[in-house]
């Protein structure tokens, strides 16, 4: 047996021993396998590399080999679960199909998208330029609404301001009154004690009104104000490019590029038949393995194993129906 024959078996997870006393059915079945097998590995293996080069951000060779040997791993694991299988199991079957099916789904969605890649890129583009015109009217909205809440404010404060200066013109000064109280020797008493008077002095003192205060704190709000209200404006006139650099920059993620490939898919009948070709073609592939494995009868290999398993069963059996009996006997 050669060394390609003896590597085979390995993947395939069959005995190279058994496989040599084997007719050439058992070996045509073992190509076969190996073939199919062959097949969804380098599949898979393509898929991984695409999806870390893509999607999971390696930029090293070596990386995304790995992910592609890591791939290739899982659906060698999967497809010796079939191959390595006794007899015929329907309820495995069952699962291989439903698991094709996912597989096929994702298998397709990654080779859509590299393939349909330039036409997905011109939908990402339309479809952003519909997001940045829906993001340009929402912060239009805020910043209007910012503008014309602290428009609102300098014009209270304004017209607050008005009225003031009206009542400083009409009243420039005002006079603060001062009241002060004082005790002061009177004089003797008759007992020679001193004679306590309070004396109350006022003072006038004339002094600027204090609503200039006011006014000056108003007018200080209204030179805050306005140079929020000036950023603002000089904000809104930049809203579309700020806008516009910040979506266009974002980097083009798997769920944004499946979302373009289905709606390039739903526009187009030949992109929808490109597809489903794709799907179906996929779905054969996934079931290859489990079709040459549950279509065909057993070869003899296969029914080596089955023997070899039945002869253990029995063995097993007859050596606790004889331990059983020798328990019996020694009571």
């Amino acid at each position: 047996m050669n060394t390609f024959t003896k590597i085979g078996c390995r993947l395939i997870g069959w005995d190279a021993q058994i496989l040599s006393s084997c007719g050439e059915a058992s070996k045509r079945q073992f190509r076969k396998l190996l073939s199919a097998l062959s097949i969804m590995m380098i599949l898979w293996g393509t898929v991984g590399f695409c999806f870390a080069q893509n999607y999971m951000g390696f930029t090293s060779i070596i990386g995304c080999i790995g992910v592609a040997l890591a791939f290739m791993s899982i659906i060698l694991c999967i497809e010796r679960v079939i191959i390595l299988s006794v007899g015929k199991n329907r309820l495995m079957a069952s699962f291989r199909v439903a698991l094709a099916l996912c597989m096929a789904f994702l298998g397709a969605s990654i080779f859509d998208q590299l393939i349909f890649r330039n036409d997905i890129q011109q939908e990402i583009a339309s479809h952003r330029e519909d997001v940045i015109a829906e993001t340009v009217n929402k912060r239009l909205a805020v910043y209007d609404s910012d503008i014309a809440r602290i428009t609102t404010a300098i014009d209270s404060i304004s017209r607050c301001n008005d009225i003031l200066y009206q009542q400083i013109e009409a009243k420039p000064t005002t006079t603060v009154t001062a009241v002060s109280s004082s005790e002061q020797v009177a004089g003797m008493s008759a007992d020679g004690k001193p004679v306590k008077t309070t004396i109350q002095s006022v003072s006038k003192t004339v002094v600027p009104n204090p609503r200039i205060a006011q006014a000056q704190g108003n007018e200080e709000q209204i030179k805050i104000y306005t140079a929020q209200l000036e950023q603002l404006r000089i904000d809104k006139k930049d809203i579309d490019k700020t806008t516009r650099e910040e979506i266009t920059s974002r980097p083009t993620g798997f769920i944004e590029e499946l979302e373009a490939t289905v709606r390039v898919i739903s526009q187009s009948w030949v992109s929808m038949v490109f597809y489903v070709v794709m799907f179906l073609f996929l779905i054969s592939l996934e079931i290859f393995v489990l079709t040459i494995k549950m279509g065909e009868t057993p070869c003899d290999y296969e029914l080596i194993v089955e023997h070899q398993l039945s002869h253990k069963r029995s063995l097993l059996t007859n050596t606790e129906l004889s331990l059983t009996n020798s328990q019996i006997h020694a009571l």
